[in-house]
């Protein structure tokens, strides 16, 4: 039996106790700062091969974007030069433009059970740099979501956050996330893997119960939310359990998705470019589970879950 290492990892993790959980992130920040400062004076990408790259993607829908330039080296122009591009080439070009705007780091169970308050006019993005500029663009707008709160910029900004709110659950048919796929969206990463597209929830959203693997604990949290107007309500939400978090490996897809065209890559400083088609990513994970296997690990394919998923799968594929 192969042992996947990075879960091993994350059981150890899990059971550390809290003292000592934040030394080894004291200890694992000061690393990764290291490593991405000796990154930054090994690797540089010019601002002529950041165009180039951006030249060859098919930006012919709207996009949600994940960043982790630490991964890629130091970019020429930085961040001011990254957010122009982007402006430029999706949201310029008549597409919409989304970036995750959660408003906390850490574990989403630990945030909501200190009973905040999100207002969405002041809540921070705790995402990067990158997220919060885009996030001051012009026309940007945000979701009222306490745990899972987008921005969008561009068209469709306005219809893709003015519903996120209404779902017990961050994933589920109002959410951006959703609509992307419903609009053959694009994900695209920039330094970031395939464990940061936050997408892939909505496939679990959408089997409900049917999904084999529990991920939400029971609890339903109720959240004071502010709205830019003032004006306050109360949003119920679901928490993901954080110990199914440690399972989780969505790398696990990506040789199969590259080698059947589900996304397009290109190397960028000393990761990569990757631009996912949303509607091919769904089909290829929709059929990866009837197949018995998630990114959670393997799981029995009930009678139920195979008609659920066969329903999916021909609306996806008529429409």
């Amino acid at each position: 039996m192969k042992i996947n290492l990075r879960v091993v990892y994350r059981f150890i993790s899990y059971y550390t106790p809290k003292f000592l959980k934040a030394k080894i992130k004291n200890y694992a920040d000061k690393k990764e700062m290291k490593i991405a400062l000796d990154r930054a004076k090994r690797t540089k990408v010019k601002k002529e091969d950041v165009i180039s790259i951006f030249d060859r993607l098919d930006f012919s829908g709207d996009v949600f974007l994940h960043t982790s330039i630490m991964n890629v080296g130091k970019v020429e122009g930085g961040v001011k030069f990254l957010v122009n591009v982007l402006k430029e080439r999706i949201v310029d070009e008549g597409h919409t433009l989304l970036v995750s705007a959660l408003p906390y780091r850490g574990v989403f169970k630990d945030y909501l059970e200190k009973e905040p308050v999100f207002d969405v006019r002041t809540a921070p993005i705790a995402m990067g740099a990158i997220n919060e500029k885009l996030a001051l663009l012009e026309g940007a707008k945000r979701s009222i979501h306490p745990t899972h709160s987008v921005v969008a910029i561009g068209d469709k900004a306005e219809y893709y956050v003015s519903e996120h709110h209404l779902d017990e659950t961050p994933f589920n048919t109002h959410s951006p996330y959703y609509k992307l796929l419903q609009n053959e969206g694009k994900i695209l990463l920039l330094g970031a893997r395939l464990n940061n597209v936050t997408y892939i929830h909505v496939i679990e959203d959408l089997l409900e119960d049917l999904f084999p693997i529990k991920c939400y604990y029971k609890k339903k949290y109720i959240v004071k939310c502010i709205d830019e107007k003032g004006r306050e309500l109360c949003v119920k939400t679901r928490c993901h359990d954080s110990f199914m978090g440690i399972f989780r490996d969505s790398m696990i897809l990506y040789e199969g998705m590259k080698r059947t065209g589900v996304f397009e890559s290109y190397p960028f400083g000393e990761s990569e470019v990757i631009l996912i088609d949303v509607k091919k990513y769904t089909l290829y994970y929709l059929n990866m589970l009837q197949q018995g296997q998630s990114i959670y690990g393997r799981h029995k394919v009930t009678k139920e879950l195979k008609i659920q998923i066969d329903k999916i799968i021909t609306n996806l594929t008529t429409n």
